[in-house]
């Protein structure tokens, strides 16, 4: 048994509402033609076999009547659900970024925003190495990603830039090794010194390694860890040298200290999304710019 066409069960509803074809036309929520109405509802009645109102003078016949009791229900409530989603939503940021700044820069930005929104709801995604954010924006899981902005990105994907986080070297304090140059001038172009990072793909060591290709230097980690964490307390127990990165609000550990690597490229920190932000994300977007330069 086939069913009947939706659509004409809800020019029907309108239909049987305002009382006629012609005041339903003036009052629908989108634009049709008299004509189109008058034809579907002559299909509708095809299609069920049976006459649902009588057009001069308009009157529901029982069968009409029956079927307007059944929508009624449903066809009434739909602005008022639809207004309610679209509230829900409107207080719904999805957003992923990596550990880092989930733990020391998302609550204090998070906090700004419930203060003008407290109905705030949140979705937040932690990206690690194999986390794709451009993926995520495309299946609208979510709204906005924080990220490096180093990896390339497809034409549809948006980015606006936060920060620019300095390269750093982190050595216990009672190493002998007081630069970066004091390390890297060898024969053979390739440094000894046992060193800590994240994971290869990571961008700190996409840039780190370009710098020393220009510098015709190899040097290769020997411990890959998934946080800058970790790079901090395995530099401590004496593991290696740790490539880390000197972030704003980060403190360098008890017991460590920083060297500096000048003439590296820095890390590029920045906001990807897709498509025109809704407002709760463009909210966060503009109050992410905003704590970025504090930072500064």
């Amino acid at each position: 048994m086939l069913l009947p066409n939706l659509h004409h069960i809800e020019l029907f509803y309108y239909v049987a509402k305002y009382g006629g074809i012609t005041p339903a036309v003036r009052k629908m929520p989108y634009g049709i033609q008299q004509p189109a109405v008058s034809g579907q509802m002559l299909q509708l009645e095809a299609e069920l076999g049976v006459k649902l109102f009588n057009r001069r003078p308009f009157a529901l016949t029982p069968a009409g009547n029956e079927l307007y009791t059944f929508l009624s229900p449903f066809f009434s409530k739909l602005p008022l659900i639809t207004e309610q989603l679209r509230g829900e939503e409107s207080s719904h940021l999805r957003l992923a970024a990596e550990r880092t700044v989930l733990a020391n820069h998302l609550p204090t930005l998070l906090d700004q925003i419930k203060k003008d929104c407290p109905n705030l709801r949140l979705t937040i995604n932690e990206l690690v190495a194999s986390s794709n954010p451009e993926t995520l924006l495309e299946n609208q899981d979510i709204d906005v990603a924080i990220t490096s902005l180093h990896s390339p990105r497809p034409s549809s994907v948006k980015t606006l830039e936060l920060l620019r986080i300095p390269l750093i070297l982190i050595v216990p304090d009672k190493s002998n090794i007081k630069s970066f140059s004091s390390i890297s001038k060898v024969t053979d172009g390739k440094i000894m010194e046992p060193m800590i990072s994240l994971s290869a793909e990571h961008s700190i060591n996409t840039i780190f390694q370009k710098e020393l290709d220009k510098r015709e230097l190899v040097w290769n980690p020997i411990v890959e860890v998934t946080s800058l964490d970790l790079i901090s307390n395995y530099v401590k127990r004496g593991y290696g040298i740790g490539l880390t990165l000197d972030a704003p609000g980060m403190t360098v550990p008890k017991g460590l200290r920083k060297i500096n690597l000048r003439g590296f490229a820095p890390l590029k920190i920045g906001i990807l999304f897709q498509g025109k932000l809704k407002p709760i994300a463009e909210k966060f977007a503009l109050a992410a710019v905003t704590y970025a330069k504090k930072l500064k």
